[in-house]
């Protein structure tokens, strides 16, 4: 038997230990752990950590994160399994369960038990005295430490484990979290998130867990098997959960179909399921919940159950919707800081998860365990219920049960088009009406929420005119008419006065905005006017004569921190620049057809998005750097006869050096500038994510090795685009290569190249190209490989 076998060994062990001869202790044997999810991960998750075990030497320590439920255990204990397969394997292979709240003490025991130390007296040794006993084992011999499931930095050398690991004898410590802060302060020197599984693998893990028996039992059961799983995300927690649930027994036809139905309900997806098993998925997400530091944290997370899953969220409109909600507090400026630390703090959790660089979304699961937290949990504390009906099929306003309770409503991606009634909620505080079909909106509608604070009616793209009785809106502080087709703001929204947030962004048709509405919200904080308003204008709106009406309300607002706003006459950008406020609140800047001044004009630090469209025949653009040290995203396009974006270098150069002029650049489109040929001062933007360059037939090269020797000395070993992800180069006939030389680019995710006849590759790039093709498949056109290249990039 295994276990007469183990008490031999420990036998033999402790008598080794009594003499004090460390040297002679064998590997212990052990049982084999069996995986939960029988399936293989493919994704190579598990070779890459594997690769970094037994092929990388510089890399001692490897953290896995991800959302709760996701496979990071499964992953870690794949490693195990290969470890402990491979023939005449000599290392020590170690496994802790670490879990949240875990002693160090409960650590060491569980490391004393693998590597052959007596327990003879090992209860009354000081913690210390365990910590030299492990460590003068660990480090005379080669081992791999999986730890699972870290929530704190874990102090290595009060354990006893060697760190960092010995990298001469190929030690190494494996261990996974639900943050990717911890994989920075536990010094991982590789980082791997662990996603959803894909379709196949779902599918796979849950078969394993019902039984092709039960799967086979009945005709259309695989069919209704199937669907279930898609309603799962990919999540094996609730894979697993819901197959045990349904091999339990044998269940009919129609049992499955029930259970499918009480998936797909959007009130309560498990409640079709034993309470027991509910919790087994809620109470294991909601740890993550658990573990964040702050009250503020909580409350933004949950003011998120109003979102769909997997969709698209703004980050700038979900940092208005907080600040609408009036979670961020604090001084005026510093709300937009805070909402960003925040979408970091939840992203570091795996709580949210990033889509592109600016948006970011929820998985199912986690939207639905923070709806089930708002609702039941934290009812009493977050003083109201949640109604969410999203992405339904709806084609009127719901039923909405104990609705006096209820102080958020979210019918999302619908099908509403009119809207002539809607259930009595004396306590609603906010209203997510966006992204359905309306046309109409009945003006009784808002006459009994007057407690109403957010309301969104963004991107129901027929809604030409409110309702008059929005008036009785009295308490709104956030409302969002983005994406719609309203033709003017009417007179009676001045009654509005405790407006913080308006968003007007891409209402093309609004033609009419009164005079003195804008100045009369005086404690407006945010105001999004970018693409917004009509090609021709009411002679008394105040957009009326390109908008200089317009500037003259806006400096009345004394309360505004956030400004987007698109100017086309060079008389209201006077008036713009004029305005030391309006510039340092602005966030993203439009100047589109207004004729360049011969003057230079200094843009305050505060822009992140800068976009300049058919400026008036201006050859040489020129921008003092020290202005514009903010700036995230810069969009040029149509300029004709530009030939030359030039950096201007003022003051301390090495200071400039340091903070790279552009340190927080990330994303830059120039499109139809037909004389432009190089862009060599992107050699200043070291953290640029995304370059697309289209239709500018005269570009040569990227970064001109030439041009490189105007910059300062101590610029002259910068890496360009080290940290890129996206390149799109399209319609460039004349670019011969991006950079004089050789560069890694090791985080690109996905390249389009389309009409560049004289570009060439170098070999070592194609393999490149070919490692990402399973992220994004490349587009490549017309660009020719050169195997002989060694100097000449792309």
């Amino acid at each position: 038997m295994l276990e007469d076998k183990l008490e031999d060994k420990l036998r033999y062990v402790i008598s080794l230990k009594s003499k004090g001869d460390f040297e002679a202790v064998a590997e212990m044997i052990r049982p084999k752990r069996q995986s939960d999810i029988r399936v293989l991960i493919e994704g190579s998750t598990v070779d890459k950590v594997w690769r970094c075990i037994q092929f990388e030497e510089n890399v001692r320590i490897v953290g896995l994160y991800g959302m709760g439920g996701v496979g990071k255990t499964c992953v870690l204990k794949e490693i195990e399994k290969k470890l402990l397969d491979k023939p005449n394997y000599s290392s020590k292979v170690i496994w802790v369960e670490v879990s949240k709240d875990l002693e160090n003490g409960r650590i060491q025991d569980q490391i004393r038990k693998q590597i052959g130390l007596s327990d003879e007296t090992w209860n009354i040794e000081s913690p210390e005295r365990k910590a030299s006993d492990i460590f003068k084992i660990l480090s005379q011999d080669k081992f791999v430490l999986l730890m699972d499931d870290i929530w704190e930095m874990i102090d290595f050398h009060r354990v006893g484990v060697p760190f960092p690991p010995n990298t001469s004898n190929g030690s190494k410590i494996v261990f996974t979290t639900r943050s990717l802060e911890i994989c920075s302060l536990m010094e991982a020197d590789k980082q791997f998130k662990v996603g959803s599984l894909a379709n196949a693998e779902a599918w796979e893990l849950f078969r394993s867990m019902v039984g092709d028996a039960t799967l086979e039992s009945q005709p259309e059961v695989r069919e209704v098997a199937r669907a279930m799983v898609e309603e799962c995300h990919g999540l094996p927690l609730a894979l697993i959960t819901i197959g045990k649930a349904m091999s339990n027994e044998k269940p009919s036809e129609d049992e499955w179909r029930n259970k499918l139905q009480a998936l797909q309900r959007w009130t309560s997806p498990f409640s079709g399921l034993d309470a027991e098993l509910r919790k087994d998925v809620y109470y294991s997400l909601k740890l993550s919940y658990d573990n964040l530091q702050k009250d503020i944290f909580k409350s933004c997370l949950l003011s998120c159950c109003v979102f769909p899953c997997d969709y698209k969220i703004s980050k700038k409109e979900l940092i208005d919707y907080w600040i609408g909600e009036g979670l961020l507090i604090g001084r005026l400026g510093a709300q937009q800081s805070q909402g960003y630390n925040i979408i970091d703090v939840l992203l570091d959790a795996c709580l949210l998860e990033e889509e592109d660089m600016d948006y970011v979304k929820f998985h199912r699961l986690i939207l639905e365990m923070i709806l089930w937290i708002t609702n039941e949990v934290e009812k009493e504390k977050e003083k109201g219920n949640s109604f969410v009906c999203t992405d339904a099929g709806l084609t009127e306003a719901p039923e909405i049960e104990n609705r006096e309770d209820v102080t958020r409503v979210s019918v999302m991606k619908n099908q509403i088009k009119k809207l002539g009634k809607f259930p009595s909620c004396p306590r609603l505080q906010t209203l997510f009406l966006n992204s359905n079909q309306l046309e109409k909106i009945d003006d009784n509608i808002f006459g009994s929420m007057d407690h109403l604070k957010v309301l969104n009616l963004s991107s129901n793209f027929s809604l030409n005119c409110l309702p008059s009785g929005i008036s009785a809106l009295v308490s709104l502080q956030h409302l969002d008419l983005s994406r719609t087709s309203i033709k003017e703001l009417p007179k009676v929204l001045m009654a509005l006065v405790n407006l913080r947030c308006l968003n007007l962004e891409c209402t093309y048709q609004l033609r009419m905005i009164p005079r003195q509405m804008i100045c009369n919200f005086s404690k407006l904080q945010v105001l999004r006017l970018l693409k917004c308003g009509s090609s021709t204008q009411a002679e008394d709106s105040v957009l009326y004569d390109d908008g200089e009406f317009l500037m003259e309300e806006l400096i009345c607002l004394k309360n505004l921190i956030m400004l987007s706003i698109c100017m086309t006459s060079f008389q209201a950008f006077q008036k713009y620049w004029s305005s030391h406020k309006l510039q340092s609140c602005t966030q993203s800047l439009e100047l589109q057809s207004l004729q360049h001044p011969k003057s230079s004009h200094k843009l305050q630090s505060g822009t992140q998005s800068l976009e300049l469209q058919s400026l008036q025949h201006p050859k040489s653009f020129q921008v003092e750097v020290a202005y514009l040290n903010n700036l995230r995203t810069l969009c040029i396009s149509k300029f004709k006869n530009l030939e030359e974006l030039k950096i201007e270098f003022g003051g301390d150069v090495q200071n400039i050096r340091e903070s790279r002029c552009f340190p927080f650049l990330e994303e830059v489109d120039i499109e139809n500038c037909s004389k432009l040929r190089e862009l060599t001062w992107l050699i200043l933007a070291p953290n640029l994510k995304r370059l697309r360059i289209s239709n500018c037939i005269e570009m040569e090269a990227i970064i001109n090795v030439g041009k490189l020797n105007e910059f300062p000395e101590t610029m002259a070993n910068l890496i360009p685009l080290s940290k890129l992800k996206y390149l799109r180069l399209d319609n460039l006939p004349n670019l011969r290569n991006i950079y004089w030389n050789a560069l890694p680019f090791r985080d690109l995710i996905k390249r389009e190249i389309v009409g560049c006849g004289k570009l060439q590759m170098p070999p070592h790039e194609l393999n490149k190209m070919k490692e990402s093709e399973n992220v994004h498949q490349p587009i490549i056109k017309k660009a020719s490989l050169d195997p002989s290249s060694s100097s000449r990039f792309l």
